[in-house]
């Protein structure tokens, strides 16, 4: 695929808005909401929007038709296209693949794009946050040999309040849950933050990241470390923080993410009420879009298959920090912190050790930007855009097995 290459942002602009071709908006989410009212202020027209995701397809978002990106050549012989997503290195490439060679990162209507003053299908600190790491992470893409990261989990904890039948982050399996030491935690993000260049956000993830005391004490290490552009945390609303620890998330980089499971989430109200009376920036999505992607077992795909696993996954570019280790997802952190899969030096990065900083970058931008295929996807159920939808957050009452598929001899880490 080639790499993108600077140009005049005004000169593009008025390509848009002559109507030589459709203008179609890639990504039917906040971010392409946002450019479609940009579009609107520039005088372009908009096309329709195309997305992977099939589910986005069955209504209309912004008032016009929203098309799966497999239908694409079928409808349009030629067009410009305006990217919404973060991701767009994955975007630009199956463009190429398809024929197109007319696309734009958004960011040339976004940088200066106020959406204070538009109404959203999401509150406004999501709306901004949600830009701001389209802009970041579609400014990277110009600096090839720049190490940007858009997206790291950081794991605090294995223990969760909730036990769901089909947690994607797998801590169904966990028998004895732990937390994982603040020193570790420490350990880890400095030496991960010492050989990159830029992490758009750190998500601070468990289970329920809440149900370690010491979650506060990694977020205020997030806040500290300028590399780290904004840092997220993920909870359920069944647990409110202590007066002490909700002070440490006072800051302009932190968003709470608090997924709302309905009467599953017991405090999801105290938890509001505690994050408006800091003034702590949070969002509130109600549960959805889960698939059936936490079985941990071997499918012995070949390697087109797992090539194909790989190039579909919608979480594999939500790199995991676990254990001392850089991992493609949180699936294959678990996995490994489980025992339950074997050890494969090609799934990971290990960032502890007496390797020099130059050998660690190169293997990141070996995961990064080469890997075509990974030895753990073969242990997954697969987690493509617009997989079919299951019930989220079904709960049981005790651990889950897994088929246990790692030689004797290989130890969890």
């Amino acid at each position: 695929m080639p790499r993108a290459v600077k140009f005049n942002a005004g000169e593009a602009v008025e390509k848009l808005k002559d109507g030589s071709v459709p203008v179609i908006i890639f990504g039917a989410g906040v971010v392409g909401e946002a450019l479609f009212y940009a579009c609107a202020g520039a005088g372009i027209a908009v096309e329709c929007f195309c997305d992977n995701n099939a589910n986005k397809t069955r209504a209309l978002f912004c008032g016009v038709r929203v098309i799966h990106v497999s239908e694409l050549k079928k409808n349009y012989k030629d067009a410009a296209f305006l990217i919404s997503a973060a991701d767009i290195k994955d975007v630009v490439d199956q463009l190429c693949s398809l024929g197109y060679s007319k696309w734009h990162a958004g960011a040339i209507l976004l940088r200066d794009f106020n959406p204070a003053v538009h109404r959203f299908s999401a509150p406004y600190e999501f709306v901004e946050y949600a830009v701001g790491t389209a802009l970041l992470c579609q400014d990277s893409f110009l600096l090839p040999d720049k190490i940007f990261l858009r997206s790291v989990d950081i794991i605090v904890t294995e223990r969760c309040s909730l036990k769901c039948r089909d947690c994607s982050n797998l801590m169904q399996y966990y028998k004895k849950p732990e937390n994982i030491a603040i020193e570790e935690v420490f350990r880890d993000i400095n030496a991960l933050c010492a050989v990159v260049d830029e992490i758009n956000e750190f998500r601070v993830i468990g289970g329920e990241p809440f149900m370690n005391r010491d979650f506060h004490l990694t977020v205020k290490c997030l806040i500290d470390e300028p590399k780290v552009k904004k840092v997220v945390i993920y909870t359920n609303g069944t647990v409110v923080p202590a007066e002490e620890q909700l002070e440490c998330l006072k800051s302009g980089k932190v968003l709470v993410i608090i997924t709302d499971y309905g009467r599953l989430s017991k405090k999801l109200e105290q938890l509001k009420a505690a994050l408006s009376d800091k003034k702590i920036a949070f969002y509130v999505p109600k549960a959805g879009g889960w698939s059936d992607c936490a079985r941990i077992a071997r499918h012995n795909r070949t390697a087109s298959g797992q090539k194909e696993v790989l190039k579909k996954c919608c979480a594999k570019n939500t790199f995991t920090l676990s254990g001392g280790r850089l991992f493609r997802c949180p699936f294959s952190a678990n996995a490994y912190r489980l025992g339950a899969v074997p050890d494969n030096a090609g799934d990971y990065v290990e960032l502890i050790g007496e390797q020099g900083p130059d050998s660690v970058r190169k293997k990141i931008k070996k995961l990064l930007f080469e890997s075509e295929l990974l030895e753990i996807c073969d242990y997954c159920n697969g987690r493509p855009f617009g997989a079919p939808e299951i019930q989220p957050a079904v709960q049981v009452s005790a651990p889950l097995d897994y088929e246990n598929i790692r030689p004797s001899g290989q130890e969890k880490i």
